[in-house]
């Protein structure tokens, strides 16, 4: 059997697809909130970046236009002597991060360390890794008509905001994905305990069934004055409980032991389930026919007997009285059809999980088919079915 160390517990094919049900509905429900909530987050950073370095900047443009002014109007001549000079930014003490260019309009500039093209529609605006921040409020004096305020490294800050958004994202998926295996295996823990309760029973009932059936058989086989009649029917009623014993604990003990592969000879087992099945088939006055080549697979033994056996005991059980049952056995793959009942459209998609079953009125669990498909995924197989209601069904295993 499979198991999952990692969990302290051993996990069976259906245990698991359970778990990764579990954890991708969750964990994928978690991922999409935690990722809309950080995209979100991020949004509202950037924002606010953007209208901090908008109120500063905006803020500084009319502080210089202010500056502007008041000179202009006390007929001060040292700030026009200063704007004269090449290092615009020292005459009204601006931080290293500014830059600084006049206008007399938009499209004469006066001094500035930059030279690009302004955007004079926009108050405020971002443009290749800058803010630029406009201000009119000079109004001419000192023949300064805009103020333009730049401020470059804007990417470098975005990207911090997202590094730290990210960061903050990646240690949430952590979380979550922590928190999810901790919830499954609280979950699983005791329906794992409960499961492994049922196995041991199902497990010891089968073990106890073993010693009576073959005690059955054995003894059918001895009781010369009984009708022949009636000792047909205990022997057929006798392999039905030992054909169903030998599913239940293959269905028990495949996953926990490891499957001996050997060379088996196909043509030989099918006939040798033939005759095993041959009262069934003759209770039911079924036309027999086979028509199998001589075919060698590396295969486990006991698993092709139970393959068999479940395709040519469903083709038997739902075949119709006096109907056909045809055998093929190529190199290509197995292939039993039959007359019977056939299966329902809607069920079709559905016939191979276990407990699932087409018709009620023929007894069963439900589990021969899902053995069947195990057995053929074990072994790299492909089953393939074809029904059409009450007119019979085909079943074909693809080697």
């Amino acid at each position: 059997m499979k198991t999952s160390k990692g969990w302290g517990i051993a996990l069976s094919a259906y245990e698991k697809r359970s778990l990764v049900r579990f954890l991708v509905i969750y964990l994928g429900s978690m991922y999409v909130f935690i990722g809309v909530l950080g995209w979100m987050a991020t949004t509202l950073q950037v924002r606010n970046l953007y209208e901090n370095h908008a109120l500063q900047m905006r803020s500084l443009a009319a502080s210089i236009s202010h500056n502007i002014v008041t000179a202009h109007m006390m007929g001060e001549a040292a700030l026009p002597a200063c704007l004269e000079e090449e290092v615009l930014e020292q005459c009204f003490a601006l931080d290293g991060g500014f830059s600084l260019a006049l206008y007399r309009d938009k499209s004469t500039p006066l001094a500035g360390s930059f030279t690009e093209t302004v955007d004079f529609s926009r108050e405020f605006y971002f443009h290749e890794d800058a803010f630029y921040a406009l201000d009119q409020s000079a109004r001419g004096h000192l023949g300064v008509g805009y103020v333009v305020v730049k401020e470059e490294g804007i990417a470098r800050l975005l990207g911090a905001v997202q590094r730290s958004m990210g960061l903050w994202v990646g240690l949430s998926l952590v979380f979550a994905t922590g928190l999810g295996v901790v919830l499954a295996r609280l979950f699983l823990k005791p329906i794992k305990e409960e499961i492994a309760h049922l196995d041991r029973f199902i497990k010891d009932s089968t073990h106890e069934l073993n010693t009576p059936i073959t005690a059955i058989l054995m003894s059918i086989r001895s009781l010369g004055e009984v009708e022949e009649k009636k000792r047909k029917r205990l022997e057929l009623s006798a392999r039905r409980i030992a054909t169903l014993y030998g599913n239940l604990s293959y269905l028990l003990l495949h996953d926990k032991t490891n499957e001996e592969k050997t060379t088996v000879d196909m043509r030989a087992l099918v006939e040798e389930r033939l005759d095993y099945f041959g009262d069934f088939i003759a209770s039911k006055k079924l036309h027999c026919k086979s028509d199998l080549a001589p075919v060698s697979l590396h295969v486990n033994h006991e698993g092709m007997v139970k393959l068999v056996d479940n395709l040519l005991s469903n083709a038997i059980k739902y075949n119709r009285v006096g109907g056909s049952l045809t055998l093929t056995l190529t190199p290509k793959g197995f292939t039993i059809s039959d007359t019977g009942v056939g299966i329902a459209p809607k069920d079709l998609p559905h016939i191979l999980k276990r407990y699932k079953r087409a018709n009620s009125d023929k007894g069963g669990f439900g589990i021969g088919l899902d053995i069947v498909n195990t057995i053929c995924q074990t072994n790299g197989f492909t089953l393939h079915i074809a029904s059409k209601e009450n007119e019979g069904s085909v079943f074909e295993v693809v080697f």
